[in-house]
């Protein structure tokens, strides 16, 4: 099967991403130059902004007669000599010295071997695994129970934070900041920022949060602890701090009524404000991994009665249909879409949502975007806080798209108006019947002005080519048959 626009990175990269989060671990990257250029020094760098070498990574490097006549060993033996012989160290291969069967270990050295299976497992299936292996290699060979000391406050580890994953800063920032909201402590984050001389600490915990639906859960089992998802949206934020609460044998009333007066307050006010008029027809669209396009989805339709024009979710293990994507992007335009280069690219290609101009905002990896400041979460509530205010700003900036520029102004034709006596141009009515459906398809917000746009254009058309009423065949030629066609 043709897939069309990888919208994510096979296992290795996965692997990459999980190992070189956490101190004091080296990572041997079994595979040619390549192996270690595009996803550690090109893409995390127009992701995560890290600096190309910051990260403890050496790649054996091999060339063609490593590849065909000598095996890796050779290779490896000189990777693992640029190391630190005292710190740990795991090999990862890329999918070429996987085919061949490398990642030999030499003996006497302290490499321990990761396959990725990049073959047959995508990013985030073999980041699940690396989590976990991680915990395998480094943590408890049993579970103890958790005893909390008198006067020790309930621990929490937050589990998934690792790069090239989108948002992290901002939503990891929005997470702890609920848990110590509550009078939590965070006892880890894993692996990003942690140390593998900690990873036994994390049965220190009470509770666990994942924080994405993509990768982390196995470990989460592992732990032998109760483990909540990290929540998108005003009403599941609620719920996830009283099960917390509850978790933890603490009260989060207090908390949760101070946020309704400061952190989500805007939500009421921009509720109330003149926006509200436009909630109930400014539709979206979303297409991001599992967490984010269930979370957007449930909260702006569900809690905010949004209209979603469609979700699709990209599920671990499974090859999204971005065919379909494309289609949907080009067929039920939204007035914001929410995605990665893939659909901004879609997007494009239709026109960018033809007479109406869609907002596209950031919601997924593949896209070059960076995101290490904490001001512009998802989850919690700052996060609805602050998809709402976009969506607000979104509608501003459909309204900026169906004004004139100044410059403008003077370059357009004049208004149509009919001389005294004129007959009006009647329509056929397949021809009304195009033109009402294709608005039925557009935002009460732009509609009106869509409409006299349309109709101008049309009674134009008709009188400069000697029509006598506006053809349907006319119409459709105007406003394009993929619009036409689609909305009709």
């Amino acid at each position: 099967m043709l897939v069309l626009d990888h919208d994510r990175a096979g296992g290795y990269w996965g692997a990459v991403y999980v190992f070189t989060a956490i101190k004091g671990l080296q990572v041997v990257i079994d595979g040619p130059v390549g192996c270690e250029n595009l996803p550690v020094t090109s893409v995390l760098h127009y992701t995560d902004a890290l600096p190309p070498h910051e990260l403890p990574i050496v790649v054996t490097g091999l060339a063609e007669e490593q590849l065909g006549r000598e095996g890796t060993e050779g290779a490896m033996r000189r990777a693992h000599a640029a190391l630190d012989p005292d710190l740990p160290a795991v090999v990862v291969t890329g999918s070429i010295a996987e085919m061949i069967g490398g990642g030999v270990t030499p003996e006497g050295t302290n490499l321990q071997r990761f396959l990725p299976r990049t073959i047959d497992e995508d990013q985030w299936q073999c980041a699940n695994r690396a989590m976990f292996w991680l915990w395998q290699q480094y943590g408890l060979r049993e579970v103890p129970q958790r005893e909390r000391k008198v006067g020790e406050r309930p621990r929490v580890n937050i589990i998934g934070p690792s790069y090239g994953t989108f948002n992290c800063p901002s939503d990891l920032a929005e997470i702890r900041r609920l848990v110590q909201g509550i009078g939590a402590e965070v006892n880890m984050v894993f692996p990003l920022g942690s140390h593998l001389a900690d990873v036994s600490r994390l049965v220190e915990a009470d509770v666990n949060i994942c924080m994405y639906r993509e990768f982390g859960r196995m470990l989460c089992e592992a732990l032998e602890r109760p483990y909540l998802q990290a929540p998108i949206g005003l009403h599941s934020t609620t719920k996830f701090l009283r099960k917390l609460g509850e978790l933890l044998g603490l009260d989060p009333e207090p908390f949760i009524e101070r946020e309704k007066h400061s952190t989500i307050k805007p939500i009421w006010d921009l509720w109330r404000s003149v926006t509200q008029d436009f909630f109930g027809t400014a539709n979206f669209g979303v297409v991001a991994n599992e967490t984010y396009t269930r979370g957007i989805r449930h909260f702006l339709e569900n809690e905010m009665g949004l209209p979603c024009n469609f979700a699709i979710s990209r599920l671990a293990g499974a090859k999204t249909d971005n065919a379909e994507v494309r289609k949907l992007v080009t067929e039920k335009t939204p007035l914001v879409l929410y995605g990665s280069y893939n659909e901004r690219i879609y997007l494009a290609e239709c026109g960018g949502g033809g007479m109406m101009k869609t907002s596209f905002i950031p919601a997924s990896f593949p896209l070059p975007i960076i995101r290490r400041h904490t001001g512009t979460p998802f989850m919690g509530y700052a996060g609805a806080t602050y998809i709402i205010q976009e969506f607000c700003n979104a509608l501003f900036d459909a309204l900026f798209h169906i004004l004139p520029l100044g410059t403008e102004l003077d370059k357009i034709e004049a208004s149509p108006n009919r001389v005294v006596g004129e007959p009006t141009i009647p329509w056929e009515p397949e021809a009304q019947q195009l033109m009402e459906d294709l608005l039925e398809q557009q935002p009460v917000l732009v509609r009106i002005s869509a409409a006299k746009r349309m109709r101008d254009q049309a009674e134009r058309d008709a009188r400069e080519s000697g029509h006598a009423q506006v053809q349907a065949h006319r119409f459709i030629e105007l406003f394009g048959q993929a619009n036409v066609g689609a909305h009709a």
